[in-house]
């Protein structure tokens, strides 16, 4: 922390008596407070806030003792009201604020923080219909530390914009996935736990490292492939337990249709995730569901078992989390380099790589190709970077990023890296682990006609809920709850019914087709 930061957060607040009576506050000699009425002075900072549509969410920057908060909460009833301090001298009057957020001091690493507590406290619901205002008295006392605030709401409502656009793009993908998904499944399992340490595979350049490694001491440990690293392993020899993907992007769809890969091989899959058809009857499935997720409707209309998983920007966070509920052991990842690489962006061979390769020739060269990728994955790789430091905490003490002593570009917060010599000395390397016994499987009985009827119902109520317009529709339902004008709000909401209409019959369609075929 530099001296100008220290001096921020180990100097004195002074408290004294407003002549009003109410206890007002300086800092460094100057008042945060009114010395006459604090109280008056916080209604009339509310009343004077406007916003041009009706906000969920109302941030204030540093509002010292909290006078304004009733008041804010006043002018925006139906909002979430959010202070973010500056200073911990204040934190006796959190309790005033639906969140209190703390700015430790102004370096990239406390923006990225700040800005990711926003995101995983507030959502991207709420950081899209959000306003933010200072404190005046705090501004002038703190403007650096007051423009590092900005900069962190800027990159939460930027990442909460995003996440919005992908859910708004892929959410009829992804519901299309669930009935696709669920009108084809035939054999699925769930997993007892798991008294072994879990090894998850992904699919960074550092993955190679560990290649020998992981064919060495295989039968210690619980192997699982996210799917882009399936190729790498099933090339060298290296069967994984299971393999998982999440993706609901049709490209995904290339890393699990692996040329000669064992049909013993166990999927572990999201049911939004893009999936070959015929994997559904050659292989046992392990649907994994969020909690936030619409699948689960259909996959409980036909009495498909399922387990629990958690969305996150990346597989390999999903995976991390999944694994964790499946074991009380350590949990190891390789390839998890989380940074661009000057060659390929991933271990070889690579789904995608094969696929892209073919459309290499003179003009566009493989080395154009591969450049272009590095700089474009540069953004994105930040972001998945960024989930696991802010997230490491959480599981530090379990989680472990291994390698055979790779100088990563970037570390991943609290998770430590470690080689496979330190792994060799923590776990028991010459035990043998049976995967196959932890595998609960049921092959679904129900008849074709019944399985499509079911569907079809649950398809129906599940159109009729409000839950559905959230998940399938959500900036539609963000601009109707933003707007404050009843005729607008009105005119949205028939666009949004003519809208899940068209999609009602397209999915109806889908089953239909779904039900010609036995």
């Amino acid at each position: 922390m530099s001296a100008k930061n220290a001096s921020v957060s180990s100097a004195t607040i002074l408290l004294e008596n407003s002549r009003s009576g109410s206890i007002t506050c300086s800092f460094q000699g100057k008042y945060l407070h009114s010395k006459y009425n604090p109280l008056v002075e916080g209604e009339r900072f509310a009343n004077a806030l406007e916003a041009d549509f009706s906000p969920l969410c109302v941030i204030i920057t540093e509002p010292a003792l909290s006078y304004c908060a009733p008041y804010v909460r006043t002018r925006f009833p139906n909002a979430k009201i959010c202070a973010i301090r500056f200073l911990p001298d204040f934190h006796e009057t959190d309790g005033a604020w639906d969140f209190a957020f703390y700015l430790a001091d102004e370096t990239a690493e406390s923006v990225d923080s700040l800005a990711e507590d926003l995101f995983c406290a507030l959502g991207e619901e709420r950081l899209c219909s959000s306003v933010a205002f200072d404190w005046a008295p705090s501004l002038a006392l703190f403007p650096e530390r007051t423009r590092a605030a900005w900069a962190a709401i800027k990159k939460a409502v930027v990442k909460a914009r995003d996440v919005i656009g992908t859910r708004s793009y892929f959410s009829k993908r992804w519901l299309k996935n669930s009935i696709t998904f669920a009108s084809h499944i035939a054999h699925s399992a769930t997993i007892a736990p798991i008294d072994a340490p879990i090894v998850i595979t992904a699919s960074g350049p550092s993955l190679e490292s560990s290649l020998s490694f992981i064919r060495q001491y295989r039968a210690s440990f619980f192997l699982i492939a996210v799917s882009s690293s399936f190729m790498p392993l099933t090339a060298h020899g290296i069967t994984p337990d299971i393999v998982l993907s999440s993706d609901g992007g049709y490209w995904a769809k290339r890393h699990l249709a692996v040329q000669g890969a064992d049909n013993g091989i166990i999927f572990a899959l999201e049911a939004e995730s893009a999936v070959p058809k015929t994997l559904f009857e050659t292989h046992t499935i392990v649907p994994l569901c969020y909690d936030d997720g619409s699948e689960r409707v259909f996959l409980q209309a036909i009495g498909c078992p399922y387990m629990r998983s958690e969305r996150n920007g990346t597989v390999a966070g999903t995976a991390v989390q999944f694994a964790l509920s499946l074991t009380k052991k350590s949990v190891y990842v390789c390839g998890l380099d989380q940074a661009p690489a000057p060659g390929f962006q991933h271990t070889q061979p690579n789904a995608l790589e094969t696929g892209n390769a073919q459309n290499d020739f003179r003009l566009r060269t493989a080395e154009t190709r591969i450049a272009s990728s590095r700089f474009l994955s540069a953004g994105v790789l930040e972001t998945y970077r960024n989930w696991f430091v802010t997230h490491s905490g959480k599981f530090s003490t379990r989680v472990f990023r291994l390698s055979d002593n790779v100088p990563y570009d970037f570390s991943l917060g609290a998770i430590k890296d470690i080689s496979w010599s330190d792994f060799a000395t923590k776990e028991d390397v010459t035990r043998s682990f049976d995967p196959q016994r932890i595998f609960i499987k049921t092959d679904l009985t129900l008849s074709h006609t019944e399985r499509i009827s079911r569907l079809q119902q649950a398809l129906d109520a599940y159109f009729q809920t409000t839950q559905f317009d959230d998940e399938v529709f959500p900036m539609d339902v963000i601009l109707e709850k933003r707007e404050r004008s009843p005729e607008k709000r009105a005119a949205l909401r028939a666009a949004l019914i003519e809208k899940k209409e068209t999609l009602a019959k397209k999915c109806t369609h889908l089953l239909c087709d779904r039900s010609t075929r036995p």
